[in-house]
């Protein structure tokens, strides 16, 4: 039994050392923890030292700050609808797609937003002059075997290989103007005034989403 109380003693002192020098928001956090370890540890003592069932304490699960998915398209879609005007339904819908796709292509979504609104305004049947198709007008003869997209015509693939040759371009040009003037006129494309227009279009769509709160 002595020993039993000399090991409780030189634990409590040890903790107490621990528990001075911990920063005061870290006591704060880990109070509910600290305090589950020490009944846990004594639990376990009790049970080597005189033959109890020794019993497992499950520690606090970690608090979950990150909103459901479902919420977070539709919140996005709130705020495509109104900083764009676009209805509701559609808003949400593309939601989804762009959120995906931007998260997996590290891209911002007010960026990928504002491209397939200056690209398409939100219609999945778009259709340039020079065969550029669907909502981020994505030209098959060029992108399709680079996206792996057998299919641009779906609007959620083809927003997908549109965030896919965006983030290319970024790493290719080192910049996000330099990657959006390549996504409007091309990577050796001479035409720099309807580039530079292209970029400031998207720049103020993106601020324009960017002010409105989720």
């Amino acid at each position: 039994m002595s020993n039993l109380k000399n090991r409780t003693r030189a634990m409590t002192r040890r903790l107490a050392q621990l528990w001075r020098a911990l920063p005061f928001l870290f006591k704060l956090q880990g109070l509910g923890v600290a305090a589950a370890l020490v009944v846990a540890a004594g639990v376990a003592n009790l049970g080597v030292h005189q033959g109890f069932e020794r019993v497992a304490f499950a520690l606090p699960a970690a608090e979950q700050t990150q909103m459901p998915w479902n919420s977070e398209v539709d919140a996005f879609g709130h705020k495509v609808a109104q900083a764009f005007g676009v209805r509701r339904s559609t808003a949400t819908e593309f939601a989804g797609w762009i959120l995906e796709a931007s998260e997996r292509q590290e891209l911002e979504p007010e960026l990928l937003a504002s491209l397939v609104l200056t690209e398409s305004s939100f219609r999945k049947d778009a259709r340039s002059h020079v065969g550029a198709v669907g909502p981020a007008q994505v030209r098959p003869e060029y992108w399709s075997r680079f996206c792996g997209i057998a299919n641009l015509h779906d609007p959620a693939e083809n927003i997908y290989c549109g965030a896919q040759v965006l983030s290319h371009l970024k790493d290719r040009c080192g910049d996000e103007g330099c990657a959006l003037e390549a996504y409007n006129v091309g990577i050796y494309g001479e035409r720099a005034k309807a580039a530079r227009r292209y970029v400031s279009k998207i720049d103020r769509y993106r601020d324009q989403l960017r002010n409105l709160p989720l």
